[in-house]
């Protein structure tokens, strides 16, 4: 099953950013308010708030904006709500404390587009 471009859009521009333990989990038969729940880190407040704007740059470029955006003061977790999808991007430490995958854990892990790295310009 390949990923729908909406999501993939979504993994290239964390991945752009450097985010890291990128899941996403289809929680439709077990959640009401959302279909998509998207986990990823970054290395710092900074990284985190950068990896948020390019996720919603990006998105942005397909017309949609996000019903609500949370967290960008502290950073240690920026929240992107498209309703049918959340982002949560977090520092591992936060990541960790409120460990939201595992109260997720019933739903079914997406796998994931593979990484392009583009080919170096080698001229002779």
């Amino acid at each position: 099953m390949t990923l729908d471009s909406r999501l993939a859009t979504v993994v290239d521009a964390a991945r752009s950013k450097k985010a890291f333990r990128i899941r996403l989990v289809d929680v439709s038969t077990i959640a009401s308010f959302t279909d998509i729940m998207a986990f990823m880190s970054g290395g710092s407040d900074r990284q985190n708030r950068a990896i948020a704007e390019a996720i919603e740059d990006a998105l942005k470029m397909t017309d949609e904006r996000p019903i609500s955006r949370e967290g960008e003061a502290n950073g240690n977790w920026v929240l992107l709500d498209y309703g049918n999808l959340v982002i949560h991007v977090m520092d591992e430490e936060t990541r960790r404390h409120y460990n939201l995958e595992e109260l997720w854990n019933a739903g079914r892990e997406l796998e994931l587009p593979a990484e392009t790295h583009p080919e170096s310009d080698v001229r002779s």
